[in-house]
Parts: structure tokens; C-alpha cells; sequence
């Protein structure tokens, strides 16, 4: 698979994080502080996935980026759903 083509490394990277939070949290409950990592750390993903939109000259590789900031937006609003009081 030719590089930029396949997952971002940014989604595999808060992927492994999220299996970790998830290994160590009881119940699959998260705390406050581990909430708010998880959700600043897909923040930092979006914003650099939006800084590297604005300087790629390449259409394949912003149409790669739109698709990546879609489903980060994505998991971010599911993630920030679920912190949501019930």
C-alpha cells in the first residue's frame, strides 16, 4: 500500500491509546483526566490534519486528509456525546 493511501497515522495512533485507556479503566468507565486526554488528543490530530490541508498542493492527499478529519470530527462528537449527562 502506497504511503498516504491507507489509515492515517494519526487514527492508528488514538487507537492504540483508546485500547490502552480502555485496558485500564474498570468497566470500561473512564475518568475526568482520562476523558480529557483522549478528547485533546483527537483535537491535536485535527488541528494538524488541517494544518497540513492548508499546505498540501497535492488533491489526492487533501481528499486523504478530508477523509481523515471526517472521522476524527466523527469520533470526536461520539466521544464528547458520551461524556454527555444522561
Amino acid at each position: 500500500m502506497a504511503r498516504g493511501w491507507g489509515r492515517s497515522e494519526e487514527d492508528l495512533g488514538a487507537e492504540k491509546e483508546q485500547a490502552r485507556e480502555d485496558r485500564r479503566s474498570s468497566g470500561g468507565r473512564r475518568t475526568d483526566a482520562e476523558r480529557e486526554a483522549l478528547a485533546r488528543g483527537l483535537r491535536l490530530s485535527l488541528v494538524r490534519i488541517e494544518d497540513q490541508l492548508a499546505k498540501s498542493p497535492s488533491e489526492a492527499r487533501r481528499r486523504a486528509l478530508e477523509t481523515a478529519r471526517t472521522e476524527l470530527l466523527e469520533r470526536l462528537a461520539r466521544f464528547e456525546g458520551e461524556a454527555s449527562p444522561r
